[in-house]
């Protein structure tokens, strides 16, 4: 009998496109599963520009719930003139030296690169693509999204967020950068921060420059009026143009959001930020420098307030940018007023708004603390039983199920529904400046991690009523961690390794972290810093067993603390 052979299902699905399509795997039926972005025009390392066919491909993943978009490996361009009229209108110093201020506000306009607001179950396979993005702008946009992948997706800019040069000359007074050419420098070119990588300690230079006095000497040659160790001469320096601006990666009012093996290697602000969101995975991201360069995102790799559900951060490198890996909080609101018929009016007084520049309202059913701005300490907890906000206000009035104590004037509001859990594990965390993980969330474990070089202390838990970051570690765990050389340039009360501390204008006799384990880290403090390896305050029911801590003045440091296991 004759052996009929068959085509295998798997191969036969492989050889769809050039059954259905044409050459380029454009796909002539509707309502199919699959689509790619050639189909849409789009085609990579041509040089032209790919932003509309991007666009159509991202509106067609919005309009057919399940679609998986495959974005082929190379080069797309995505640019927008409103974007390059922003970073025009910044480099040329139209808002001044700081343009945070202007371009960092409520509602604030800006441009979004690819818009998948309102998808459903898509997932974008982007294995080796890189959106080479020009013009100041948020590339990617989740907002209201539910079930959405993002997987190996590169976000760069052709022309760099920052400037770069090499340190030609150190005096006792000075310095003198040769900078690239990636921008040409004027006088009115904002340079808000000097950030220098160095090789001696394998990270940033512990002391960033803020503002510094400068001259331009030709040809990009620019002297800061600012004195450095001589061992510095020859290092990469890095000047971003501008602090907190949109993210590379926005995740808000959204649920069920993965992003694997997405790399970030520039950004005019943070690589992603997360607000209102529930239930986020992060597998392999790398926030790093592109080849050639020595820094990465102006700001925080990552940053999430006022999410819910989980949080895990699994296998991802992080390395040299402007501020921490990650920061999870809710907010602080101060009570402006109270009505007669109840209505609490809350506003947000922190020194930059939300970090997503849009209110923090509650819900009907949540949770809130009502807290002791002095200590910040709960006096008592109450249900969200009413809620009015108009649209970009900056205060929100809701009504709750109790009545408030009789120092309210002297009291935040605090959404405790809005904290997610937070697991982060397997990670490398190198030579950025300020902290590597902030935690201001419950049921946190931080495990297995590599932190080295960060210039502030690598694990900070701890409420922050300045900045009105809540809330305090409740069921933390920090073990198997492996820190080196940090916390020199800012350490959180002189911890190099893990501080689990609060930040409020009374501490004297304040406990309010609760659960805490830290076991099985190995922290190797810088030479010649000092400090201590783990300091822990205000907290209850603590464990500290088994960490082995060098280069240090101290290696524990307790203060008003409660059922206190140290061994």
């Amino acid at each position: 009998m004759k052996k009929t052979h068959f085509l295998p299902l798997a191969l036969f699905i492989s050889f769809l496109p050039v059954f259905t399509g044409d050459a380029y795997g454009k796909d002539n039926r509707e309502n199919v599963a699959e689509v790619s972005v050639l189909r849409f025009g789009a085609k990579p390392d041509d040089g032209k520009d790919d932003t509309e066919a991007l666009r159509k491909a991202a509106e067609y993943c919005r309009t057919h719930p399940g679609t998986t978009l495959v974005i082929p490996k190379g080069i797309y361009r995505l640019k927008d003139k409103d974007a390059e009229r922003l970073e025009k209108e910044v480099m040329t110093g139209k808002m001044g030296q700081n343009p945070e201020p202007t371009i960092f506000t409520p509602y604030y306009p800006y441009v979004r690169g690819l818009d998948f607001e309102g998808a459903e179950n898509v997932t974008v396979r982007a294995d080796g693509a890189v959106l080479m993005c020009e013009g100041w702008m948020e590339p990617v946009s989740l907002i209201g999204c539910s079930n959405f992948r993002l997987e190996g997706l590169t976000i760069d800019y052709l022309r760099k967020p920052f400037s770069q040069g090499t340190i030609v000359e150190v005096t006792p007074e000075s310095m003198l950068v040769q900078f690239r050419d990636d921008h040409k420098l004027t006088d009115e070119t904002p340079l808000p921060r000097l950030m220098i990588w160095d090789s001696k300690k394998s990270g940033v230079f512990r002391d960033a420059i803020y503002f510094p006095e400068h001259r331009l000497e030709g040809d990009n040659l620019v002297r800061f009026m600012a004195g450095i160790p001589e061992y510095l001469e020859g290092e990469q320096l890095a000047v971003p143009h501008s602090f907190h601006f949109r993210p590379a990666i926005y995740i808000g009012d959204s649920e069920g959001v993965t992003l694997e093996n997405v790399t970030i290697h520039s950004q005019p602000g943070m690589g992603i930020t997360g607000f209102d969101s529930k239930d986020i995975t992060i597998l392999g991201l790398n926030v790093c420098p592109a080849e050639g360069y020595s820094f990465s995102t102006n700001t925080d790799a990552t940053h999430f307030a006022c999410c819910e559900g989980s949080l895990v951060f699994d296998q991802c490198f992080f390395k040299a940018q402007g501020d921490d890996a990650t920061n999870v909080h809710g907010y602080y609101h101060d009570i402006a007023s109270v009505s007669e018929d109840g209505w609490l009016c809350l506003e947000l007084r922190a020194p930059t708004f939300t970090h997503s520049q849009i209110a923090d309202v509650p819900r009907i059913g949540d949770t809130v603390e009502i807290t002791r701005i002095s200590t910040l300490i709960p006096e008592m907890t109450a249900t969200v039983t009413d809620v009015e906000h108009e649209e970009k206000s900056t205060s929100v009035r809701i009504r709750i199920d109790k009545n408030l104590p009789e120092n309210w004037q002297d009291c935040y509001v605090f959404n405790i529904s809005k904290l997610p859990s937070l697991d982060f594990g397997r990670s490398i965390v190198w030579g950025n400046l300020a902290r590597a993980v902030l935690s201001k969330t419950r049921n946190v474990s931080i495990h297995d991690n590599i932190f080295q070089g960060c210039t502030g202390t690598a694990i900070h838990v701890g409420a922050e009523s300045w900045w009105k970051e809540a809330g305090h570690g409740v069921n933390v765990s920090i073990t198997d961690n492996v820190i080196v050389n940090c916390g020199d340039g800012g350490a959180q009360f002189g911890a190099a390794g893990i501080a689990v501390v609060i930040d409020a204008p009374d501490t004297e006799n304040t406990i309010l972290h609760d659960g805490i384990e830290i076991s099985r880290n190995i922290i190797k403090g810088c030479p010649g810093h000092g400090g201590c390896g783990i300091a822990v305050r205000n907290a209850r029911n603590v464990k500290i067993h088994d960490n082995t801590v060098e280069r240090c003045a101290e290696s524990i440091s307790t203060y008003s603390t409660e059922n206190i296991s140290i061994r």
